[in-house]
């Protein structure tokens, strides 16, 4: 038996467990909630085609809605995106990245059907906590 092979053995997996130890794990996960239209949903929307009933069973009741000097209705959605980013690597640092973004999708409509729709008011919230441990 070869006793410089097998003593090699402990030092290795002594320096391998030690390094694991020191590095720690790394954890990553990202999390996002939204209100109000989504826009996989705001995608099957067409100009010209797509209905008031439509909007108000997708979305539900509108957040505001207006009629404009022209005859048009406005029908105003007010949305949420809240996206939390959470980074730890374990046992040492604890990084916690929150953003909300708040804007409101608006539709223009003639005859209850949809002419245009836009995005508007875009204002993004976030706060960064960065906690040892």
């Amino acid at each position: 038996m070869n006793f410089r092979k097998s003593s090699k053995i402990p030092i290795f997996v002594s320096l391998a467990l030690t390094s694991v130890l020191l590095v720690g794990c790394v954890v990553s996960n990202t999390e996002v909630k939204c209100t109000g239209v989504e826009d996989e949903i705001l995608k099957q929307i067409e100009c010209g085609k797509t209905t008031k009933n439509w909007l108000v069973a997708t979305f539900g009741k509108p957040t505001e809605q207006r009629v404009t000097q022209e005859g048009t209705e406005i029908l105003s959605y007010k949305c949420t995106k809240k996206q939390d980013n959470r980074f730890v690597l374990f046992p040492i640092v604890i990084v916690d990245d929150e953003k909300e973004t708040e804007y409101t999708i608006s539709f223009e409509l003639k005859d209850d059907i949809v002419q245009r729709c836009w995005k508007e008011g875009v204002a993004t919230r976030g706060q960064k906590a960065t906690k040892p441990k």
